[in-house]
C-alpha cells in the first residue's frame, strides 16, 4: 500500500513516478516532456535513438494510471511504429501493477477504463470519430502526412483543457507541420530539443563512424537536428514511397478506336 503523500507525489510528478515505480530514470529532456501539463502542446526535436518512444510512452502510461476513463491515441507513419508505443505503454502499466482489461497489439485498456489506441499514419479517414481527453502522441511526426495531423487535432477540441498533444521526431525535410511548428517558435508550444552530446546515449566513436558513412547532410539530419533542404528530402521520400507502392497487375486497356462504342466502363476504384 503506497502512502497517500507518496501517491500524491507520483500523481503530480510523472518523472518521479517513472523512476520510483517503473524503475526507469528519465533523461532531462524526457522529464520535461512527461511533466508537460494537461492541455499542453509539446514538440520534441531529438536525435535518433534518443528515447522518443520511451518518453512518450511514459507520459501516456502515467496519464492512464492516474486518469480513469481517459482515451489516448498514438499515431506514427506506420501501424508498426504506433503499435510500438502500445507495447511500451503496456510494459509500463504492468510494472505499475495495473490490471489490463483489454490487451492486443494495437490497443490496451486497464481497469477503470483508461485506454490507448494505435492507429496507422497512412489514412486520415481511419482516425476520425475519436475524442481525446488523454494524450495525442504523434511519433516520428516529421514523416507523418499533413492531412493526418489536420484530422487528428480536432479530436482534442472537446477536452482542450486536459487533452495533451505530444509531437516527437528526428528532423526530416523543411516542409510539413512538424517543421513549420518547430520553426514558428510559437510560445504556446513547449519546445524540447536534445542532441547526442546532451543525452550521452551514443558513444562518440559510433557517431564519428556514422558521420563518415552517412555524409554530412544525412548525419546532420539524423543526429544534429538539422532539417534537410526540401528538394533533396522530398525526392528521397517520394522515391521510397514509390518503391513500396502497390501496383495494379491488370494490363492497361487498349486505346479507343475512333467511332468505337464503350459498352462497359469499370468504376474508378473497382476492386481487383
Amino acid at each position: 500500500m503506497i502512502h497517500p503523500l507518496l501517491e500524491a507525489a507520483y500523481r503530480l510528478d510523472p518523472a518521479l513516478w517513472a523512476e520510483r515505480v517503473l524503475g526507469l530514470p528519465l533523461d532531462p529532456w524526457q522529464a520535461r516532456l512527461v511533466r508537460a501539463s494537461r492541455g499542453a502542446r509539446a514538440i520534441a526535436l531529438v536525435h535518433r535513438q534518443a528515447g522518443k518512444s520511451t518518453g512518450a510512452s511514459v507520459a501516456v502510461a502515467h496519464t492512464m494510471a492516474h486518469r480513469p476513463g481517459s482515451t489516448s491515441l498514438a499515431l506514427a507513419p506506420t501501424q508498426r511504429q504506433s503499435a510500438e508505443i502500445v507495447r511500451k505503454v503496456r510494459a509500463h502499466l504492468k510494472a505499475a501493477s495495473a490490471r489490463l482489461a483489454v490487451d492486443n497489439a494495437f490497443s490496451v485498456e486497464i481497469e477503470g477504463g483508461a485506454r490507448l489506441l494505435a492507429m496507422p499514419g497512412s489514412d486520415d479517414a481511419s482516425i476520425r470519430g475519436l475524442s481525446i481527453d488523454g494524450d495525442l502522441v504523434v511519433d516520428e511526426a516529421a514523416r507523418v502526412a499533413d492531412p493526418l495531423y489536420a484530422a487528428a487535432r480536432p479530436m482534442l477540441a472537446r477536452h482542450a483543457d486536459k487533452g495533451r498533444m505530444i509531437l516527437a521526431s528526428t528532423a526530416w525535410a523543411r516542409r510539413g507541420f512538424f517543421y513549420e511548428t518547430w520553426a514558428a517558435e510559437d510560445p504556446l508550444w513547449l519546445r524540447i530539443e536534445a542532441r547526442p552530446e546532451e543525452t550521452g546515449r551514443i558513444p562518440a566513436d559510433f557517431l564519428a563512424a556514422e558521420r563518415r558513412a552517412l555524409g554530412e547532410r544525412a548525419y546532420a539530419r539524423e543526429y544534429e537536428n538539422s532539417f534537410d533542404a526540401t528538394d533533396s528530402a522530398a525526392f528521397m521520400l517520394d522515391a521510397i514511397e514509390a518503391a513500396f507502392a502497390p501496383t495494379d497487375p491488370r494490363p492497361a486497356p487498349p486505346p479507343l478506336v475512333e467511332g468505337e462504342t464503350i459498352l462497359r466502363r469499370e468504376p474508378a476504384f473497382a476492386r481487383i
